[in-house]
């Protein structure tokens, strides 16, 4: 098939290296990008799904993490340190995975380590919370980047494998008996036709937009509308630790990505509360340093109603924002890309582009970024109420109906596998859990006393001693 993929971008590369990886010698793939658009490139993270794609997990092709770490001022991520949520300054370390038992009817490695060391150790209960801990930081479980360089890495792969690339701006669209886009209209004059398109234009969601798909707003459920990127030098001697920091402020939160370079920064925030320039200052007071923010990005948390409408395919942006708090949008790029090319991409446009699939493939993508939604909008509830933001976030009950029933549960019971109703690629009840440890809306109390009632304490320390410090005859959880 002639497949075209409209923006370049961290999105757009990715799917062009994904399909010319896993269907290689079947599609001739374009992709259209425009030197004219501006780039941010602050730093940005993401989950364990970009490793496995760079280590071959998703088709036969690798690509070596060192190199990529080089070329990316990219560095190791093990987690999120989320700080002051509850508005008591303090924080907790949520490791990118779960204990070993969170699949269990009754986590009981979690409730042990919460019962017994509290909500900041917490992390003791998950092997990457045990290597973070004795400094076990070799491993690449996930990583921070440089988002334009990332881009730009894959497209010089791309570039390698005979991907075309056009230079240029669509300007509009032709259309066939069906409504499937037939050819797009470029600002240089040019013409070019296909079988499938993919729309990478981020916020424009340029081909979208001319098949009429609506978007579907998150903001009941989401607080925050406004981004302001910038970037922080490295103190003299100043070490990178392989953690994103997501700190809660007035009025939002800010990230804190270090790259090999710099820390790439940014403080997400809702406007109708704050100004952009009382923004600034409240950074620059909390650093004890001036920052120069590189641009103001206003947004519509939310998604697409549909991600493949005719014969048109949405990712990244495109497809959905959520917002930046647990490195959502590359994750969900690729299970987009895994579900529809292992699924759906066949050789020829009328096998591939039928009503069947992209009902299917549509069906499952909503809950996708429907789940992903549950979960975040769960972090805004440490109950804070001291700042106008944080108290109309509480009296407005600005939460999904399916994070709410996981907050009252947590009145009465720490939750387990039933509560989240889960799929491939979306939270696990383990990180749900932490979450929940983390703002004190499951207490160590209520830990201990569940174990209690299911005779589990005791042997609940026993497998947390063998986990945490393995005899060399013991098999490891994974």
């Amino acid at each position: 098939m002639k497949i075209v993929i409209v923006g370049g971008g961290t999105a757009g590369w990715i799917a062009s290296y994904f399909i010319a990886k896993a269907q290689p010698g079947k599609h001739k793939i374009t992709v259209i990008e425009s030197s004219k658009l501006g780039i941010i490139g602050a730093g940005e993270g993401s989950t364990g799904a970009l490793i496995e794609l760079l280590n071959g997990s998703f088709f036969n092709a690798k690509i070596d993490i060192p190199t990529f770490m080089k070329e990316t001022d990219g560095t190791f991520k093990m987690g999120i340190y989320h700080q002051n949520w509850s508005g008591d300054n303090t924080g907790y370390f949520a490791p990118l995975d779960a204990s070993p038992t969170w699949a269990n009817y009754t986590d009981s490695m979690f409730r042990h380590v919460l019962a017994t060391y509290g909500k900041k150790q917490m992390f003791k209960s998950t092997q990457i919370g045990q290597n973070f801990e004795k400094g076990n930081w070799t491993k690449p479980e996930a990583l921070h980047f440089d988002g334009h360089k990332v881009g730009e890495f894959f497209k010089k792969v791309c570039i390698q494998d005979g991907v075309t690339v056009i230079d240029s701006v669509v300007d509009n669209a032709t259309f066939d008996d069906q409504g499937n886009i037939a050819t797009l209209l470029l600002d240089n004059g040019k013409v070019v036709d296909g079988d499938l398109f993919i729309d990478c234009t981020g916020f424009a969601r340029v081909l979208l937009k001319k098949l009429g798909v609506d978007w579907h707003s998150y903001t009941d459920f989401l607080p925050v509308n406004t981004a302001m990127p910038f970037i922080v030098e490295y103190a003299e001697g100043e070490q990178p630790l392989p953690l994103t920091k997501a700190t809660a402020l007035s009025s939002g939160w800010m990230w804190d990505i270090p790259l090999s370079t710099r820390r790439g920064c940014g403080y997400v925030f809702d406007r109708n509360f704050i100004s952009e320039e009382d923004a600034q200052k409240e950074v620059e007071e909390y650093l004890g340093k001036k920052i120069k923010p590189i641009k103001i990005i206003k947004f519509d948390a939310g998604r697409s109603e549909q991600f493949w409408a005719k014969n048109v395919l949405a990712l990244g942006l495109s497809a959905a924002f959520v917002e930046p708090l647990e490195a959502t949008s590359i994750h969900s790029t690729i299970i987009q890309l895994l579900f529809f090319v292992k699924e759906y991409l066949l050789e020829d446009s009328n096998t591939t582009n039928t009503d069947y699939n992209r009902d299917s493939y549509n069906q499952k993508i909503r809950r996708l970024y429907d789940l992903q939604i549950d979960f975040i909008s769960f972090h805004y509830q440490g109950g804070r109420t001291d700042s106008p933001f944080w108290k109309s976030i509480k009296e407005n009950k600005k939460i999904s109906h399916a994070a709410s029933i996981y907050y009252e549960r947590c009145k009465h019971k720490i939750p387990g596998i039933l509560e989240t109703n889960g799929m491939f690629g979306s939270p696990t009840a383990g990180l749900w859990n932490v979450i929940a440890g983390g703002l004190g809306l499951i207490t160590p109390e209520q830990a201990y006393q569940e174990l209690l009632e299911l005779n589990l304490v005791e042997s609940a320390e026993n497998e947390y001693k063998k986990f945490a410090n393995p005899a060399k005859d013991y098999i490891r959880y994974n």
